[in-house]
């Protein structure tokens, strides 16, 4: 494990885009320990997983978020390495299990060492997600295996509920260090973030990821990128000291967690104007998906690199906030099947071989979007055909290399792994 020293100089080279984020996920790997004042650390196991803070009181340790199923149990090995007290209270950022599951490790060990659980505060709607995990679990399931194209994968269910819940605002005083939580929406709509006042410590949930906000994956439910600025800029206003993110290193500098929080709002407030401001002049969804573009100096910024989501998702995202699902275009208000819609075009075409060759033809010209359409035709016309299913493969391998959020190369991937089995089985 690097020291502190050394871990140190990797952030400053992230920031500085000299170095990629996987340099300091390798560093922290296996539950590094960044110390934020005497009584304040806060966890990291690596950018995908959430970071998890912890606060030595009084009364006992208070620690925000719990860590993932893969990293719970490294995460506290590192607490205890540091502080052996019991855990008085659990804070969860939001209900995301890579940020909740850990909970019931801690309750495990209150019950080993005979002492009372932790109590869980959380927003109220964690528990309104916890019930909507319960149902659709197998759901979940799917479209997680899918969003990080991880096979056999399976969502995991038994999440450990808050005991206490709050709706707007809440202050604790818990062994004599105050925390205020405040509720937003953002990524979720359960979301909290901490202040310590007396610290100047901001822990800010996922609202703050090192990465363009997560602000339209496509495979989940709504987001709210109008009020996840808004959150940026209350955030930006206590003007914090240290700020911890929800995922990646900890910024322990106020200009840099100035910036960042200010170029996070900035970025969001133009996709929500551009977006609104086409939707009021009444264009479709389409036209706006192709006409909006974020402030590419903005976007080169090392913490806003679309890695994760895309501007392009956050868009329809916007759409379906404040327009619901008809994107305008009235053939998809009653849409033909698309195996109608297929059979046709290829029809039109001169046949499904003429169709793919086109889309093949195509994709080597570097147009993956249009050749992607056409393919998608060509396998609803002739959904067994294993040559239809070689250009397929071909076709989304050159659309993961275009794509640079790691949500569309893994959707993307699935569709080209399930291809690639098709044209040689």
């Amino acid at each position: 494990m690097m020291d502190t020293r050394q871990i140190d100089a990797i952030v400053d080279r992230v920031w500085n885009g000299e170095s990629p984020m996987e340099e300091w996920t390798a560093a922290v790997s296996g539950g590094s320990i960044k110390q934020v004042s005497s009584d304040v650390i806060v966890v990291s196991t690596g950018y995908l997983f959430g970071n998890v803070t912890v606060i030595r009181t009084e009364a006992g340790l208070v620690m925000i978020d719990t860590g993932s199923r893969e990293t719970a149990q490294e995460t506290l090995t590192a607490v205890r390495s540091w502080d052996k007290s019991p855990v008085h209270t659990v804070i969860y950022t939001h209900g995301h299990i890579d940020h909740t599951w850990g909970a019931r490790l801690l309750d495990r060990e209150a019950d080993d060492n005979g002492v009372p659980r932790p109590r869980i505060i959380a927003h109220r709607n964690v528990l309104h997600r916890f019930q909507r995990y319960d149902e659709t679990q197998d759901l979940n399931t799917i479209i997680m295996g899918r969003q990080f194209n991880q096979a056999g994968y399976t969502f995991p269910g038994e999440h450990r509920r808050p005991d206490e819940v709050y709706d707007e605002e809440l202050t604790l005083t818990i062994g004599g260090v105050r925390l205020q939580l405040r509720h937003g929406r953002g990524e979720t709509d359960d979301a909290t973030f901490v202040w310590l006042p007396e610290k100047k410590v901001l822990v800010s949930g996922d609202f703050v990821i090192w990465v363009f906000p997560n602000a339209g994956n496509p495979r989940k439910v709504q987001r709210f990128a109008n009020d996840w600025a808004g959150v940026l800029r209350q955030m930006h206003g206590l003007a914090p000291a240290v700020l911890v993110p929800g995922h990646g290193p900890v910024i322990a500098d106020a200009r840099r967690a100035a910036q960042l929080l200010d170029d996070g709002a900035s970025v969001l407030e133009s996709l929500v104007k551009q977006t609104l401001d086409m939707m009021n002049e009444g264009h479709s969804l389409n036209t706006i998906l192709h006409r909006v573009k974020p402030p590419a100096e903005l976007l080169a910024k090392p913490y806003l690199l679309p890695k994760y989501d895309d501007p392009e998702f956050v868009v329809r995202g916007l759409w379906h906030l404040y327009a619901g699902w008809f994107d305008a275009n009235p053939a998809h208000l009653k849409p033909a099947s698309d195996l109608e819609l297929g059979t046709e075009i290829a029809n039109l075409a001169g046949g499904v071989a003429t169709l793919a060759g086109r889309a093949e033809t195509l994709c080597r010209q570097g147009q993956t979007r249009l050749a992607a359409s056409l393919i998608e035709f060509a396998v609803a016309a002739a959904p067994d055909d294993k040559e239809v299913h070689r250009v397929r493969t071909a076709v989304y391998a050159a659309c993961v290399e275009a794509e640079t959020s790691l949500i569309g190369k893994a959707i993307m991937a699935v569709t080209l792994r399930e291809s690639g089995n098709r044209s040689t089985n």
